[in-house]
């Protein structure tokens, strides 16, 4: 389950909400069908179903304690978390961001 959201525009994408022209703009040409659908699928997955879905090329952000997932294979865009609990169920600071 996701706990919250780093920024608007992330919560925005998941919930299927319209987004204004300058979030557009800064989102450039990210996948938002895919986004949404990838957020909804870190809502939903534990650490060991991420795992398990290799197109999502989940893994550990180097010297941090957050961890991301692919918009789309060859993306500039990452999903990044952090998992709340020592579960790894629940998710927190969600956001959508540029690898570059």
């Amino acid at each position: 389950m996701i706990k919250s959201f780093s920024n608007n525009t992330a919560k925005k994408i998941f919930e299927g909400e319209d987004l204004t022209r300058k979030e557009l703009k800064k989102l450039g040409n990210i996948r938002l069908d895919k986004a949404q659908a990838n957020l909804q699928t870190l809502a939903v997955a534990t650490e060991k179903e991420l795992l398990q879905l290799p197109y999502l090329k989940y893994h550990r952000l180097k010297g941090t304690s957050r961890y991301s997932i692919d918009v789309t294979r060859n993306s500039k865009w990452r999903i990044t978390f952090k998992w709340e609990d020592e579960d790894m169920e629940d998710v927190e600071l969600v956001n959508v961001e540029d690898t570059h």
